[in-house]
């Protein structure tokens, strides 16, 4: 069956593609850009100094985690905290379990 909108549908979409395909092309020269650089070359060859950085931005993530956590007021005392982590818990287990393909 033959649409008589498609080539309409195909011309509103063209900006759309023509942008994406923008996005990526300048994405990829960005990419390559930063891996040809000096600093992003030395740390690739220092594990040392990835796993600090590394380190550093984890424990920023948790401290800024627990720091919205206190503004939550179902989470800002002990009980609450709990009753929520095992929520949290449970569902990540039944959606893994799910995508896992287990029992």
């Amino acid at each position: 069956m033959n649409d008589p909108d498609q080539p309409a549908r195909d011309s509103r979409r063209a900006p759309i593609n023509h942008a994406q395909e923008l996005t990526e092309e300048t994405a990829q020269r960005l990419l390559s850009f930063l891996e040809r650089s000096q600093p992003v070359r030395l740390l690739r060859a220092s594990h040392v100094l990835s796993a600090v950085i590394g380190a550093v931005g984890f424990a920023l993530f948790v401290v800024g985690v627990e720091q919205v956590a206190q503004d939550i007021p179902i989470v800002s005392n002990a009980y609450g905290s709990i009753v929520v982590g095992v929520v949290l818990l449970l569902a990540t287990g039944l959606l893994l379990r799910k995508f896992t393909g287990g029992d």
